[in-house]
């Protein structure tokens, strides 16, 4: 049974964070009107609920034992008041039709973290991510087989992205392989696979022309590195084997003069060299984002206090959202969101600083990959993974730091007691 529960926990927190909006409605047509209950989100969250009362259970019948996970109660409050006080901004929200939409999928990633704090409980923490990176590796590799295909095909072009999602949501995929991929060579060696599929993901990610994606993925394995406390002799060995399969793919393969006419358009020119109507004039190229970040800033000047209300930002016709996570939460909840988001992530950084020996450095590492990426790319709800992966971290290293410590051998006493002596 409790195979049974870890598995299927592992199956429905991966799909949670890798499948989006998609719905099953999209294979007869791509326009049709989106259906909740033709959307895998909503049934996963409800399986994640119901194995949250599992949990519970459990948690009621026994004591934890060295090992396993355990719940940290101040984050999931500090959830609990994120998310509570966003839900509660509807009510000054301009338009209803918009803000109930977001209430809804905000409703979702507030289950989904809190429901996994709870189904997570009395399982063993190794084997809870196990099973969750297994099948975010296989579902990113067959995404990245996709992704290879299509370039061969010719049909990458400037930016890679596959089955109709967008470059940025590619390239976060592929440096979810990439941590992935690590996160099982940390745990059981065979570099000459993990590593080069860690390559592959990378790789993928800089054909998407993606800059936040990539910058992103940088921090999340330099996390990994850090946090994962990775020895000199295995970094080494990383960079031995990361280096052989760059080169290889990008002198033997067709992903070379990709990459290269990628890196140069998207990273050189327009990050570097963007000329806008004169030779002199030279700034940083946002796709257009610099005014969705300046239209969210004005209307958060104009609620400091509270913000707008959920979802003012589409409501007003400035655009579908800001692009950026912190001024998303600025200009619908005001200062007070703010607030209430920056708790979540104290909350965070102090159950990681209490186990930080115990703390998985891929899971750790996917956590800021996200945040970094949800400040140039996605909404609210695209930044699920986020709370997610930090309630995953914080319940497996508090588990495997009191492990340690329980496991530790205990010394014998420095002098031998004498019968009768006291």
């Amino acid at each position: 049974m409790s195979w049974i529960r870890r598995t299927g926990l592992g199956l429905i927190a991966a799909l949670y964070v890798l499948a989006g909006r998609w719905g099953f409605n999209r294979l007869t047509s791509a326009d049709s009107e989106p259906d909740p209950f033709q959307e895998p989100r909503m049934w996963l969250v409800m399986g994640g609920l119901v194995l949250a009362a599992v949990g519970l259970v459990h948690c009621a019948h026994r004591a934890a034992r060295p090992g396993e996970t355990r719940s940290d109660p101040w984050l999931l409050a500090a959830l609990l008041g994120f998310f509570g006080y966003m839900g509660t901004s509807v009510l000054w929200a301009p338009s209803s039709s918009f803000s109930v939409t977001k209430l809804y999928e905000l409703a979702l990633v507030l289950v989904m973290s809190v429901s996994f704090g709870l189904a997570v409980l009395r399982q063993p923490a190794a084997k809870v991510l196990d099973a969750f990176w297994s099948v975010v590796v296989t579902a990113t590799a067959l995404l990245a087989f996709a992704g290879v295909r299509q370039l061969l095909g010719g049909g990458g072009g400037a930016r890679l992205a596959v089955l109709g999602g967008g470059p940025n949501v590619f390239a976060r995929l592929m440096g979810l392989l990439a941590l992935g991929s690590l996160y099982f060579w940390s745990r059981r060696g065979r570099a000459w696979l993990w590593i080069p599929l860690a390559a592959t993901g990378v790789l993928l990610a800089l054909l998407t022309g993606s800059r936040g994606g990539a910058s992103a993925i940088i921090a999340g394995i330099l996390t990994f590195l850090v946090v994962g406390r990775v020895p000199l002799r295995r970094l080494v060995l990383l960079a031995l084997f990361a280096t052989a399969a760059v080169s290889v793919a990008i002198l033997f393969t067709p992903m070379g003069q990709a990459i290269n006419r990628a890196v140069e358009e998207r990273f050189l020119k327009l990050t570097l060299k963007y000329d806008k109507g004169s030779a002199s004039e030279t700034k940083v190229y946002l796709s257009g984002r610099e005014e969705l970040y300046a239209a969210a800033y004005a209307l958060g000047l104009e609620h400091p206090v509270t913000g707008a209300g959920l979802a003012a930002f589409p409501s007003l016709g400035l655009g579908v959202y800001p692009h950026n996570l912190f001024l998303e939460v600025f200009c619908e909840g005001g200062a007070v969101g703010l607030l209430f988001l920056a708790g979540v992530l104290l909350a965070f950084v102090r159950s990681a600083f209490r186990g930080r020996h115990g703390l998985d450095g891929a899971t750790v590492g996917a956590a800021l990959l996200m945040l970094i990426g949800s400040q140039s790319s996605g909404d609210l709800y695209d930044s699920r993974a986020i709370y997610l992966l930090m309630v995953m971290a914080s319940c497996t290293s508090v588990a495997r730091q009191r492990a340690a410590s329980e496991a530790w051998p205990r010394l014998p006493p420095a002098f031998p007691s004498v019968p009768g002596v006291t």
